[in-house]
Order: structure tokens, then C-alpha cells, then sequence
């Protein structure tokens, strides 16, 4: 994230109608200035990205409407990626009424190319600038919104952060679908468009299907940017309300989901009783041991000391073991570090072991 908004300009507001509050600002995740990068006192042995592509390797879906905000936009910090928009719907290649990109191509060689994320600076986001900044910002999708490498507090964080993620694609399917029907898209479009459509030889700069290509564009052929301009502009002045309505069900339980992963977000509460998550303990240097938990992108780093405190935690109450640690290592432990241990899955709530499912008769 930059230190612009922390939420594209459409989907901001709407979040905000959802939580009724602060938008949290994941400052350790910073775009501008890599947290991902090497640094000259980092360690070799930490895990990097690949300085020219950074955590963008990946390469979004534009959703139609989105596509039509950035189309519409006259903001000269819009004119670059702008431009590379205008010139995919000019090859007219991996765009079709509901979304722009990035074909099929790209999923085949994200999904069986090992440890590809980060380190592949072939598959580097079209959308970035010949300096390296995002192109489309401003109007970013989904899943660019809602990833970050670190999180403040760690896998609570995330965790809302998840949960907005699915929110907002439930969104963009269904306000593409809302839009097709709203610019009067015929019924041998919609089956066409609807119809699996794997990798293609014009992904591999061979001829395009012309044949299909009208077909699904139908009356749109050769308007593709006056569409999605369309897009664009009905979906830009909807209220969340209006959203709502428009979407349905489904956006309605993940809005309450994100609710909850707020409250939790924003809330110090403790459990009572904790024992060791699954933890990963990558490397040791000067500073102590990079633990890593939730995401193998945001270790913390625990110095020995307290690294032996953690088998305290081993389902008695918080409290024993805080006064067990006190007691036999000479340790006071905060109550904020707990926290943060808790934050980021080192610790986690005990669950007893239950034994046998019932029979049910």
C-alpha cells in the first residue's frame, strides 16, 4: 500500500458505509518504499521479491465498470495506465464485456510454476508504469486492494482483509453481470460469454477468433471502450445500498463477516487459556529468531528468552502461566505482547481435545 488511501476511490466509501469507522491503514506493507526488498543491514537468508516486479507478478481481472472509471478518469496520474488499457482493447485480445484480462495465459503459468509470487519478473502486472508504479491505482480491483504482505497485527489483520477480499469479488461478479444487463446485452451474447473459454493462440500473439469475438461483443463490436465508458458511469453513483440490492444475498452475510473480523480488529481482548500455534522458526541473527506463523511474509523476530517462554503456554490459564514464567524465568511478560503473539498466530486459543464424535442414533 502507498501512502495514498488505503482503498481504491469506489470501493472506499462503500467500505466505510459497512464498518463505520476507520479504514485500517496496514503501514508496515508500504509500496513506495518496498518492505520486501533487501536492505543493507537485511539478512540474506530473509525471504525477498524481485526488486522489478515486487508483489506485483500477479495480474488482475479489471472488472467492466472499473474498466470504465479508469477510461473515464482524465487524471494525468491516470494517463499511463490509461494508455495501457486503451491499447489492450485496441488488440482486442483476453477482453470481453465483463472483464479486461489477463486471459488464461497467465493462471496456467501462476499456478504450476512453484514460488512463482514475487520472484517471477516475467509475469509482472501490465497495469505498472515504466516506473514501476501502479498504473491503475486509484481504481485498482479486489484483489489488489485487499493484499498485503505484512499486517499491523498480523493474522487478525489479515484476517479482515480476507474477508474484504471476498466481499469485494462477490461485488465485482455480480455488478459485471448487473451492467450486461443494464446496456441491454442480448441473451446469444450472455450464452456465448458464458460459455469456458481456455487459452486462445491470440494470448501467444497468433490470430484472433473473430468469429467469437463478435459474437460475444454483439452489438458492442468495435464499442468496446463507449461500453465499459457505460459501465463505468452506472455503477460509479451507487450507494452501498444500492449495492446491496443489486447484489443479493451473498454480499449481505459477507458484509456482516467483515463487521465481526472489525470488532476483532479493533478489540485487545485476550483469550483465557493459550497454547503454541504452528510456528516456523526460518532463521537465527543478531537480533533473535524470525518466527514465522500465519504468512511466511511476516515472521516476527523473538530473541531466545523469549522463545522459552512459549512453552507456558500450554492450555492452563493466561494468568499461571504469565506467573509461571515470571517466577522461573525472571520474566515479565506484557499483556500487549501477548497480544501480539496471539496477533500473529505464535499463540493461539486452547482447544481441548474432545475425544470421539458422539454416535447419533
Amino acid at each position: 500500500m502507498t501512502s495514498e488511501a488505503p482503498t481504491p476511490k469506489l470501493y472506499g466509501p462503500w467500505l466505510d458505509a459497512i464498518i463505520q469507522g476507520p479504514i485500517p491503514r496496514e503501514t508496515k506493507a508500504t509500496c513506495d518504499n518496498c518492505a520486501m526488498l533487501p536492505s543493507p543491514a537485511s539478512s540474506p537468508r530473509a525471504l525477498y521479491f524481485h526488486p522489478s516486479a515486487k508483489c506485483c507478478t500477479f495480474q488482475p481481472q479489471i472488472p467492466n465498470f472499473l474498466a470504465g472509471a479508469i477510461l473515464c478518469d482524465e487524471d494525468p496520474a491516470m494517463a499511463e495506465g490509461r494508455k495501457i488499457l486503451e491499447h489492450r482493447i485496441a488488440r482486442r485480445v483476453v477482453v470481453n464485456p465483463r472483464w479486461a484480462g489477463p486471459g488464461e495465459l497467465f493462471p496456467l503459468l501462476y499456478r504450476h510454476i512453484p514460488h512463482v509470487f514475487g520472484q517471477a519478473p516475467a509475469l509482472r502486472c501490465h497495469f505498472l508504469t515504466a516506473t514501476g508504479a501502479c498504473g491503475v491505482w486509484k481504481w485498482r480491483p479486489a484483489v489488489c486492494a485487499t493484499w498485503f504482505c505484512k499486517h499491523v497485527r498480523g493474522e487478525t489483520g489479515n484476517r479482515f482483509w480476507e474477508i474484504a477480499h471476498k466481499l469485494l469479488k462477490e461485488v465485482e461478479h455480480q455488478l459485471t453481470i448487473w451492467c450486461l444487463a443494464e446496456l441491454g446485452m442480448g441473451a446469444a451474447e450472455l450464452e456465448e460469454l458464458m460459455k469456458p473459454d481456455g487459452l486462445h493462440v491470440s494470448e501467444l500473439e497468433g490470430e484472433i477468433d473473430w468469429q467469437r469475438y463478435r459474437r460475444v461483443w454483439g452489438k458492442w463490436a468495435g464499442r468496446e471502450v463507449e461500453f465499459y465508458r457505460s459501465c463505468g458511469q452506472r455503477v460509479e453513483p451507487l450507494s452501498w445500498n444500492q449495492v446491496e440490492e443489486v447484489c443479493g444475498p451473498r454480499v449481505r452475510v459477507f458484509s456482516d463477516l467483515l463487521r465481526d473480523a472489525y470488532a476483532h480488529l479493533n478489540s485487545e481482548w485476550i483469550p483465557e487459556r493459550l497454547q503454541l500455534g504452528e510456528i516456523n522458526l526460518t532463521y537465527a541473527d543478531k537480533d533473535g529468531y524470525r518466527v514465522a506463523a500465519y504468512s511466511r511474509f511476516d515472521p516476527l523476530i523473538a530473541p531466545e528468552p523469549l522463545l522459552r517462554t512459549l512453552r507456558y503456554f500450554d492450555g492452563r490459564p493466561t494468568e499461571e502461566a504469565l506467573e509461571a514464567i515470571r517466577v522461573e524465568q525472571g520474566i515479565r511478560m506484557d499483556l500487549s505482547l501477548v497480544r501480539r503473539l496471539v496477533d500473529f498466530r505464535i499463540l493461539k486459543a486452547f482447544v481441548p481435545e474432545t475425544g470421539a464424535l458422539p454416535v447419533l442414533q
